[in-house]
């Protein structure tokens, strides 16, 4: 979940653009969502391997893409630390779910934050920045009706080097 000081502009775009803008906050995607049998205690106990080489670091959010493939969509491009993000997604997929590493890599992951999933009916025009620290992994679980349940969240690793 991100939490940017001007986070409503993004939720205006989402809740005309976005279907389950009110199911789901704003948020960068690591992983896709998927099946495991993983209990969530063993998912927190994994995650937290994986988080501890990774300390508190900036992010910021600037422009507007289309992905390729996908004309309805539209993303808020991660413009900054967005290799550190990709990174974290690598050695998550790696180390606690390989077997799903193809389906990411087959749909080209890039860190975004989702704005648009509908036709629009105009552009979306979006000029602001949107900065912030990443200093969690926020983990959670997707209801039978899509909507977000916060399972917990895992902290980075302020002494990691």
């Amino acid at each position: 979940m991100v939490n940017f000081p001007n986070i409503d502009k993004i939720k205006e775009i989402q809740k005309k653009y976005y279907d389950i803008a009110d199911k789901i906050d704003p948020h960068i995607a690591v992983v896709f969502p998927f099946d495991s049998d993983i209990s969530d205690e063993e998912l927190y106990e994994k995650l937290s391997k994986v988080v501890e080489n990774y300390k508190p670091f900036k992010i910021k959010c600037h422009g507007v893409s289309t992905p390729v493939g996908e004309p309805n969509y539209r993303f808020l491009d991660v413009v900054e630390n967005r290799d550190i993000i990709k990174k974290m997604s690598d050695d998550i997929y790696k180390s606690i779910i390989p077997e799903h590493l193809e389906h990411r890599d087959k749909h080209n992951y890039v860190p975004h934050i989702s704005l648009a999933n509908m036709p629009l009916d105009k552009e979306i025009e979006l000029d602001d920045t949107f900065e912030m620290i990443v200093d969690s992994l926020y983990v959670e679980r997707i209801g039978s009706n899509d909507e977000s349940i916060k399972l917990y969240d895992i902290r980075l690793n302020e002494r990691s080097v």
